[in-house]
């Protein structure tokens, strides 16, 4: 290989391995703003982006606490409110290892669930993983593909322990 390939190589490879994960809470009902997102940008298989977003439907005056993780990266916790969002992005590793899991809890139960788990998450959701917190649970969604026929859809659900 030439001098300037392996220079290359390595940096492709270190930054689809070490990409930190960021966070954000939305102000907004709609939308939720995610750091460092690029509109219009293409993201490529090994160096794609996955948007984690969770929900909070419990209803009026139910805040949502949640407290995210995964080995390198604490996003610190977050109160939700009604209507409300928090969402964090990150690039899964080169290994398919990559875990993020948070903790949850409402006057109404609590739990701690794994919210991106790569051999469960990688097809299910490649760019996009939706979560909604409901009085029944914690509802995962899959990615909406039109190209590939696929519906967003409920395909998990997590069930509140007792507070």
């Amino acid at each position: 290989m030439g001098s300037f390939v392996k220079p290359l190589l390595l940096l492709l490879f270190v930054m689809a391995t070490c990409d930190p994960a960021t966070s954000t809470n939305s102000n907004s009902t709609t939308q939720t703003l995610l750091l460092g997102e690029r509109n219009g940008s293409v993201d490529y298989l090994l160096l794609h982006t996955v948007h984690v977003r969770i929900v909070n439907k419990l209803g009026h005056n139910l805040p949502l606490s949640v407290h995210c993780k995964s080995r390198d990266d604490d996003l610190q916790v977050h109160v939700i409110n009604y209507n409300k969002s928090f969402g964090f992005h990150f690039r899964p590793n080169f290994w398919g290892t990559t875990l993020f899991f948070c903790h949850f809890s409402w006057s109404g139960g609590q739990g701690t669930y794994d919210i991106y788990k790569d051999r469960r998450d990688n097809d299910r959701c490649t760019f996009h993983c939706d979560w909604y917190a409901t009085k029944e649970g914690l509802e995962g969604y899959t990615e909406e593909s039109s190209f590939l026929g696929r519906p967003h859809k409920r395909d998990i659900l997590f069930q509140w322990e007792n507070p």
